[in-house]
């Protein structure tokens, strides 16, 4: 069913509205329903080599997070702990599998160019190459932040590139947002692990629980630069579980506890 107005609404638009634009090249004047896709960065080359029958959602869910930090351990100064690039494509809406595949306009994260060395390919937009978009009926120019944000799985239905976040967390970023804050989405959808703990500013209480296990139980996978790290994320009551934990097996492992004197 074509919508013949949106002027009078802030929502998104409803399914089946269509709009107009030429090339302008051949002015060649064409007419669709747009949606906008979007991809984390990052995530891509874990889904190329998988398959969702093979390696569930959760699962490149946390291989993902160990690569999560990558932006800025690279490029400290230009990315928070845990922010991850998102990169937006205009397209034809589903369940269309051809049509427009353009990069979304006003998407260009100045970080992200300041950090790559090719970006001329992210200049380029949907408006590099059409007119604005207008009603097909009502004339009204397109808002681009109010196109539908396209969903991305990873099931028996669906291998969507990156489709592996949604799938997992139930999360999808707004439209044409920049960045992804990975720790706030893990929190929120109860995902978060301990190898996020070094990106995620204070830890609450179960949190800090989880570091503790860690650093007690699973010492040997950490090495000393990072049980500082994690040591120092701690409160004084969950250092003192891990020192009295170090001090009880350092009297295992002697087996006379008078060895400290």
């Amino acid at each position: 069913m074509r919508q013949t107005t949106t002027q009078a609404s802030v929502q998104p638009y409803p399914a089946g509205t269509l709009w107009t634009f030429r090339s302008l090249k051949s002015r060649h004047e064409q007419t669709e329903e747009l949606a906008l896709s979007w991809l984390p960065g990052r995530s891509s080359h874990l889904t190329d080599s998988h398959l969702p029958e093979e390696t569930p959602a959760t699962a490149l869910w946390q291989k993902w997070l160990k690569e999560a930090n990558h932006y800025h351990e690279q490029w400290p100064d230009l990315f928070r702990p845990g922010e991850v690039h998102l990169a937006w494509k205009v397209i034809t809406a589903p369940p269309a599998t051809h049509g427009i595949i353009e990069g979304a306009p006003y998407t260009r994260d100045e970080r992200r160019m300041r950090a790559e060395t090719h970006t001329d390919d992210l200049r380029e937009t949907f408006l590099t190459w059409y007119t604005h978009p207008v009603h097909a009926e009502s004339g009204e120019r397109l808002n681009w932040l109010r196109l539908p944000v396209a969903d991305r799985g990873w099931n028996d239905d669906r291998a969507d590139p990156g489709g592996f976040v949604q799938e997992a967390t139930g999360w999808k970023p707004s439209p044409l947002q920049l960045a992804m804050d990975v720790v706030q989405v893990a929190r929120g959808s109860g995902l978060w692990t301990v190898d996020l703990a070094l990106m995620s500013g204070e830890l609450d209480p179960g949190e800090q629980y989880d570091v503790v296990g860690k650093l007690t139980t699973d010492i040997g996978s950490v090495d000393d630069e990072e049980f500082e790290a994690l040591y120092a994320k701690l409160d004084a009551h969950h250092q003192s579980e891990v020192d009295e934990s170090i001090d009880d097996f350092a009297d295992n492992a002697v087996g006379d506890p008078s060895w400290r004197g």
